[in-house]
């Protein structure tokens, strides 16, 4: 399987949507625990799309990897797009008045947003998470992790900590996300396969999980338990991934083609135009539809315009 697997940007799409629409109900007048479900199922589609991709290269078509070209690749694409954004959003927090603290910014410049959050950029954990996912993965690979046991034990010491984490108070989601990726990582192929092979009632029976899942967030059933929200909000996120593969056409768009492009950039970007500080978009003094839809485009605009600037600081070959 060495052709593009096309059917992942549309997938990509997916989940970006599902991370906009659980930031537009998060800070909203609509309900929070629909957000979460959001939150939940697309973050983790974004992690687990790069962990088949890499492991449909690394581990099923056993290419080797350079380490180093590899960091310097990730530095090149991520940091360079998060440092320009950090220091557009530090500078305008400058302009406006907005207090912040200085160690914070320094923390996520080294993309551990996880341990320090900005006013209205919460959601730069994200970062944190996927650079530890990029370690793993390395990690994986160098010792060549390749038993069968391997993906099930990583898995199942992540649920672990997740559970331990939330007993003592620690942030825990990390472990969970890292336990996921790994686990898909080594069993990419396997999981492809049996994505492919989904009959008509395991997909029902998917769509059933999911709705289910969305009703008991939309109910804050989960209000108590986050590892419990975790967990279920992991498992759909894996599910409707499967499912996607099985049924999305392997085929993409321009206009799929060009969101996927620019997905993380929309990443980066839409969160401020959410949560603030400086607009909100999800209180404009329209309907909800409307908000929602100036939203997405303003968050492509502004993520076009944070991939130009990018670009033309690649090009400088400093």
């Amino acid at each position: 399987m060495q052709n593009k697997i096309h059917s992942f940007d549309s997938i990509r799409v997916v989940a970006i949507f599902m991370i906009l629409l659980c930031h537009y109900f998060m800070f909203s007048d609509l309900n929070t625990g629909v957000g979460r479900y959001f939150a939940g199922v697309g973050n983790m589609i974004f992690f687990l799309v790069a962990a088949i991709l890499y492991g449909n290269k690394y581990v099923d078509n056993c290419q080797s990897v350079d380490y180093k070209q590899f960091i310097a690749g990730r530095v090149k694409r991520l940091g360079i797009l998060t440092w320009i954004f950090l220091t557009i959003l530090i500078a305008l927090f400058l302009i406006f008045g907005v207090r912040f603290s200085w160690l914070d910014a320094g923390l996520n410049y080294l993309f551990l947003g996880y341990l320090g959050k900005l006013p209205g950029n919460g959601h730069l954990w994200f970062l944190t998470v996927l650079m530890a996912c990029y370690a793993e993965m390395l990690l994986l690979i160098k010792f060549k992790a390749n038993k069968n046991y391997v993906p099930w034990l990583i898995l199942s010491l992540s649920v672990l900590l997740l559970i331990v984490g939330e007993r003592f108070g620690v942030p825990s989601i990390a472990f969970l996300t890292l336990g996921l990726f790994g686990f898909v990582f080594m069993k990419s192929g396997w999981l492809l396969q049996k994505s492919k092979s989904m009959t008509w009632w395991m997909a029902v029976l998917i769509i059933a999980l999911n709705v289910w899942c969305f009703y008991l967030e939309y109910q804050g059933l989960f209000v108590r338990s986050r590892s419990a929200h975790f967990m279920l909000t992991g498992l759909c996120g894996v599910s409707l991934l499967s499912l996607m593969v099985r049924f999305i056409p392997n085929k993409s768009s321009r206009i799929v083609s060009f969101i996927c492009g620019v997905s993380f950039e929309i990443y980066l970007v839409h969160h401020t135009l959410c949560a603030g500080p400086f607009v909100t978009i999800t209180r404009l003094p329209f309907n909800h539809v409307i908000n929602f839809v100036i939203l997405v485009f303003a968050s492509i605009i502004f993520a076009i315009v944070l991939k130009m600037l990018s670009k033309r600081v690649r090009n400088l070959n400093l």
